[in-house]
């Protein structure tokens, strides 16, 4: 059992290094690139834009398939072969000379993360941990944020002294120095004693759906205003949240940032991630999913208020420190509240249904901002419509209705009848 620990935790630290150099890698360093790309080619704003947006839509479509065949061959050999192809996409990037070949780089990179890391990471470590599942999870998946702010900054000094060329070059290096040899000796589906058919199933667990579980159906999940109300407030956030990362850096370096400070910025955004997740779910622990859901969203929608008046270094500090702390929170809060309004019968179609949803904001996001920014040479307008879209979107969770609670409202109803 110590045995079976160790490797576990193992695993853990594998997949935490897999998360920092390809998923950091490669979504958190977008906009860094972006005025170099902009600059040397002379892509528009949108044009530039579409990568981070290939990236989201490549890890939807290949989702499925990376399920199911994680379901029937060993992972160690889907992850190694899909890390080996984010390098390639690195070494790609680094010799392109048109938008078709770099969208396809970025394309190749986001099914390349899906298969490698983020859809494994939940599958392996859910069969290698029983006990202390949630904080072996939270601390592979903690890798995004360390390696976002990592690899932002890195980046940033290495297209300041050598060119945006030799960055991708520096990102692809550690893929096939550390994260390929690593997934190929230590990940393993399953420990060698656990079949299959006897791995447990944790509560909650983004899988098959169980009719014996309390909640709704998928049709009477459809027909409540809840679910619409969470999926309302989520598309706005995704949208806002992934066009921000592309198009922070550019929009502080027209203040008058330097680049490299620029990028320090979005590091430090991405470090408070780390802190604001685990602080929102202990909150809404003791405080109420909708309550915390509906303060996280406010937050977020306060933060670009301030990223309004980031010419000033008090507004930049602010933003900074409220825009990072709450920005990341929502992606783990979300699933939290549709269990809470919807229950867990139908939570696997329910939750893929508004991950689905999630990733079109994603990459509509990005092109939005950019695409306003070509029509009008500013970034006031969509942020002033972000800011807007979100403190709205903050007062929807609060009319969300637990499953549970409708329940118990519809019984004394029915004794009376």
């Amino acid at each position: 059992m110590a045995s079976r620990t160790r490797r576990g935790w193992t695993i853990v630290a594998v997949f935490f290094f897999a998360q920092f150099f390809i998923v950091g890698g490669a979504y958190d360093t977008a906009g860094v690139f972006f005025t170099p790309l902009v600059k040397h080619f002379g892509w528009s704003r949108t044009q530039v834009s579409m990568l981070t947006s290939a990236i989201s839509l490549a890890a939807a479509i290949v989702g499925p398939g990376i399920g199911w065949m994680l379901d029937r061959f060993e992972a160690k050999w889907m992850t190694t072969i899909a890390a080996v192809l984010c390098g390639l996409a690195f070494l790609m990037a680094s010799t392109v000379h048109t938008l078709v070949w770099m969208v396809t780089a970025y394309a190749l990179l986001g099914a390349g993360a899906a298969a490698s890391t983020m859809i494994p990471t939940y599958f392996v470590i859910s069969n290698w941990f029983v006990e202390r599942r949630a904080l072996a999870m939270t601390l592979a998946i903690t890798g995004i944020e360390v390696g976002g702010t990592v690899t932002a900054m890195t980046v940033a000094f290495v297209i300041a002294h050598a060119g945006w060329r030799t960055a991708y070059l520096v990102l692809a290096a550690p893929v096939f120095i550390v994260v390929v040899p690593t997934l190929l000796m230590f990940v393993r589906s399953r420990p060698a004693t656990v079949s299959a058919s006897a791995v447990h199933v944790p509560e909650g667990h983004h899988g098959s759906s169980d009719p014996s579980q309390p909640g709704l159906e998928v049709r009477t999940a459809l027909r409540e205003r809840s679910f619409w109300l969470i999926a309302i407030s989520y598309l706005v956030y995704a949208i806002v949240g992934t066009a921000l990362v592309v198009h922070l850096v550019p929009y502080l370096i027209g203040l008058g940032l330097t680049p490299q400070r620029a990028a320090a910025v979005l590091s430090i955004t991405l470090a408070l991630n780390a802190i604001g997740k685990p602080s929102f779910g202990a909150l809404a622990d003791r405080f109420g999913i909708r309550l915390m859901y509906s303060l996280n969203l406010f937050m977020v929608g306060c933060g670009v208020v301030l990223l309004l008046y980031a010419r000033h270094f008090a507004m930049l500090a602010g933003f900074t420190l409220v825009y990072g702390l709450s920005v990341g929170a929502p992606i783990a809060l979300m699933p939290t509240i549709l269990a809470d309004s919807v229950g867990l019968r139908r939570y696997g179609s329910l939750s893929g249904m508004l991950v689905t949803l999630g990733v079109i904001g994603s990459a509509s996001g990005p092109i939005l901002a950019g695409a306003m920014f070509d029509r009008t040479s500013s970034y006031i307008v969509i942020f002033e419509l972000f800011a807007i879209g979100l403190l709205i979107a903050g007062f929807l969770p609060m009319a969300c209705v637990s499953y549970r609670e409708r329940q118990t409202a519809s019984q004394p109803a029915a004794q009376t009848a």
